[in-house]
């Protein structure tokens, strides 16, 4: 065998070997990260159903036993999620909307007559960290806990700054200071949620 074509059949089979070792190393990763995905989006069910007071903390072996023992997964075009809380039936379901960055994808749960939030979680989304991204703080998602839809399609849920937002009938949340464009894109992802995807929702559960 010429030099040459050693070195050509030496640079092939070398390629070939690298090649199939960073197909397995990735799908081997590609596994662990879809498993993880899907821990964290039954974690974020659990929160927004607040069937544990602290699902954030839970251990991944307790996410799982939770999800398969309290909740109820329909397929469909839209997929739904269902939970029978303390007697009460809550339905929730993944909505999507522009934020300031990029899209904002919530999870957002609402008691069977949908005329109440009981729980909303942003499970991706590109947010200025320290402003926009502060959407993650427990304090401002659990503003909505309970809230009354409001009738009004403009504004589901009013997210506003300067204004008493005490009574959980008022359809009301304090934005986030700073981050005025990041709180009117989360009215605007609910009232996506409450006028285009909810009804759809309650027709495939009842």
């Amino acid at each position: 065998m010429s030099e040459k074509l050693y070195s050509v059949v030496f640079t092939f089979i070398l390629t070939t070997v690298f090649v199939i070792c960073l197909a397995g190393i990735n799908a081997i990763a590609s596994g662990t990260i879809e498993r993880n995905e899907q821990l964290e989006f039954r974690r974020s069910l659990i929160y927004v159903f607040n069937i544990v007071e602290d699902a954030r903390s839970l251990p991944s072996e307790e996410v799982q036993k939770l999800y398969m023992d309290r909740i109820q997964e329909i397929d469909g075009e839209q997929t739904v999620y269902i939970a029978d809380n303390e007697g009460k039936r809550e339905i929730a379901f993944t909505v999507q909307s522009a934020g300031l960055w990029g899209t904002i994808t919530a999870l957002v749960a609402v008691d069977e007559s949908g005329s109440r939030i009981v729980g909303i979680d942003f499970v991706n989304h590109s947010e200025t960290p320290g402003l926009g991204g502060r959407i993650d703080e427990t304090a401002f998602k659990e503003q909505f806990r309970g809230e009354r839809i409001s009738s009004s399609s403009s504004a589901r849920i009013a997210v506003v700054s300067g204004q008493d937002t005490g009574s959980k009938d008022d359809s009301k949340v304090d934005a986030i200071t700073g981050a005025t464009r990041t709180s009117e894109s989360i009215q605007t992802l609910l009232n996506k949620a409450i006028n285009d995807v909810l009804p759809a929702v309650l027709e495939a559960v009842n």
